[in-house]
């Protein structure tokens, strides 16, 4: 099977599994919704069945017992659906559980009370309106069967009945009701969908980029879009190390060495956040940012250089009031051109770059031991830089491991 097979059949079942999960989320809020709104109702009538025997003119008792038997099993219906939902996932019977249930209630009690004409017509509609809650077709048609069905069972039975124009107006009231809360359902499948489209593509941003992006280019991302297409783009890479943190952490505990790294990263992180960079991979004690991909401000080497310094003047100013130990950074910085998009499998994938651009960063990093430095800035970054640059001291002809030419580098500090 070949590689866009496996990619397509994965889009496939994520796009299965998704309308899954919507289907799922519209039959849990649905039944939560409808049968918290039939328990309320069912314990109302209970509460004025009370009150309307003597009025009616019934004999008090017998009617009372009735109407709190019917009250009674219409709410204990309900609430054994709430129970189960509590348990687990929403079953499919739980769809039509009420259907019966609210139907047989209402056809009962027009049965008790003589025929259609003492039976609301309009509590079938109710029943219909409240089971469009549910959000689920073939369960509201399955109520405006059994309902129509059950209104010319009454209206035939011996005793009053309605004449045929009302009962045609009756039931075209009740489809109508039903057509309506058909377009109900369909906006609510709408807008579950467009919430789980939000989650899913903040889902793949966190995915991709990884959970150290800033809210500012977290939003940028979403409203950008996620593209699956590498792409050639000029960035600026920034590798930073924490010198001697191995030796050290040798002291340490592995909380105290976490929480020091924790603390570290936390100011450094957000300068990087500040100047709209990216963390793209955390390498130990140290991280690798990204300026001008996966979108560029224009600027990508100053911000870069100045993320860079703001970083080792925090950390010097904290290791001079005490709140850090003694440590010192090197951090390599070089722009070029370089591959970025998502690589990885097809239940994986990670943004990174590819290309020279990230080897160099990379090594002039590690050249801040050679030159007791700081921070290392190559001569492509330098010339990206608008006047009036900062001081730098400048070492001319420095070999590169791995390359054959020798590069210009400016130390900022």
């Amino acid at each position: 099977m070949s590689n866009t097979e496996i990619s397509e059949n994965s889009a496939e079942l994520t796009d299965l599994v998704d309308a899954n999960v919507a289907e799922r989320a519209n039959i849990r809020e649905g039944l939560r919704a409808m049968h918290r709104v039939r328990f309320v109702m069912y314990i109302g009538a209970a509460c004025v069945v009370f009150l309307t025997g003597p009025v009616l003119g019934y004999d008090t008792l017998e009617f009372t017992l009735q109407g709190l038997g019917a009250c009674s099993l219409g709410a204990a219906s309900a609430w054994l659906v709430l129970l189960s939902l509590r348990r687990g996932p929403p079953k499919e019977w739980m769809a039509y559980a009420a259907v019966p249930v609210d139907v047989g209630i209402i056809s009962g009690v027009g049965l008790l009370l003589g025929g259609v004409s003492y039976t609301a017509p309009l509590a079938f509609v109710v029943v219909v309106v409240m089971h469009g809650l549910l959000l689920h077709t073939r369960a509201l048609v399955a109520v405006v069967v059994c309902a129509s069905v059950a209104f010319l069972v009454l209206n035939a039975l011996p005793g009053e009945s309605l004449p045929v124009d009302e009962i045609i107006i009756y039931l075209t009231i009740l489809n109508l009701t039903a057509l309506a809360t058909t377009g109900v359902i369909g906006m609510g499948r709408r807008l579950t969908g467009a919430m789980l489209e939000a989650q899913r593509s903040e889902h793949e941003v966190l995915e991709t980029f990884g959970r150290h992006v800033s809210p500012q280019v977290a939003k940028r991302l979403l409203e950008r879009g996620m593209g699956s297409d590498t792409e050639l783009r000029n960035v600026s890479v920034l590798f930073l190390d924490i010198r001697g943190f191995t030796t050290r952490s040798e002291t340490l505990s592995p909380e105290e060495v976490i929480e020091l790294l924790n603390n570290l990263f936390s100011f450094m992180v957000d300068e990087i956040d500040r100047h709209q960079g990216i963390v793209n991979k955390f390498l130990g004690d140290g991280f690798m940012a990204i300026f001008g991909a996966p979108f560029s401000t224009g600027d990508d080497a100053a911000n870069a250089v100045a993320a860079a310094m703001g970083i080792a003047a925090q950390l010097e100013s904290q290791v001079k009031d005490g709140a850090l130990p003694p440590l010192r950074i090197g951090i390599g910085i070089h722009a070029g051109h370089a591959i970025a998009g998502n690589i990885g499998s097809s239940r994986r994938k990670e943004y990174t770059l590819i290309g020279d651009v990230v080897n160099v960063a990379s090594r002039v990093e590690s050249l801040n031991k050679r030159f007791d430095s700081t921070l290392l800035v190559t001569e492509a970054v330098w010339s990206l830089l608008e006047e009036p640059r900062a001081e730098a001291l400048v070492h001319s002809g420095v070999e590169i491991r791995g390359r054959a030419g020798r590069l210009t580098l400016y130390q900022l500090r």
